[in-house]
């Protein structure tokens, strides 16, 4: 797990958010390749192991699929890769055409449950049940699969900033907060919903001089 990462991580259990505090036993050029995440609320700890963080055993292991150059630059088309700022959640199966994407963009990849064994050039891998683990916001857009459970989904749609992009198969409904911007016979595109204002903005008005 590439360390400039860890800030936007979260703890899944509920309560107040807080970023979680890391310690390392063995890193590689940033990256966290073994240690522990803490929660200083909760007191939770969740293991980094050959670079994977273990927040919960998934329901479903992924299965294995072969990368496909098409797909990943279908994928990096749809979800806006153009550059390296900020982060992308690829989910289950879509990690397989992780090293396809990158070979395409500048843009930091986290996998979400990719299939195990997988070896691939990204910012994180994460292992997780209930919960994508990210803050509100913090990713610039995700790619949602199919074996995704509603509360995965709905956490990876909370993670991804406003204005932000995802794409599923047309076997996923849309999600909430998500307005659909183009669909094929395999997959839609959609951009997450822009947060309402928290109050309209006064712009004070000065009487013209004489």
């Amino acid at each position: 797990m590439f360390v400039e990462l860890i800030e936007s991580l979260r703890c899944p259990r509920p309560h107040e958010e807080s970023p979680l505090v890391a310690s390392s036993t063995r890193t590689d050029a940033r990256h966290i390749v073994d240690g522990l995440l803490g929660c200083p609320v909760c007191s939770a700890e969740y293991v980094v192991s050959n670079g994977e963080v273990h927040f919960g055993t998934p329901d479903a292991a992924t299965p294995a699929e072969p990368p496909d150059a098409e797909r990943a630059m279908r994928l990096a088309a749809f979800l806006e890769l153009t550059d390296a700022r900020g982060f992308a959640l690829l989910c289950g199966g879509w990690g397989a055409h992780a090293d396809q994407v990158r070979r395409l963009s500048d843009t930091p990849l986290v996998l979400v449950n990719p299939a195990a064994g997988i070896a691939a050039d990204v910012a994180g891998i994460v292992r997780t049940r209930d919960t994508v683990p990210f803050a509100p916001g913090s990713a610039r857009a995700v790619a949602l699969d199919a074996a995704m459970s509603r509360a995965l989904v709905e956490s990876a749609v909370r993670a991804v900033r406003p204005r932000g992009r995802l794409v599923g198969p047309v076997t996923l409904d849309l999600p909430a907060g998500a307005t659909e911007l183009v669909r094929d016979d395999r997959h839609w595109v959609a951009e997450k919903t822009a947060a309402p204002d928290a109050a309209p903005r006064l712009v004070p008005i000065a009487r013209a001089p004489r």
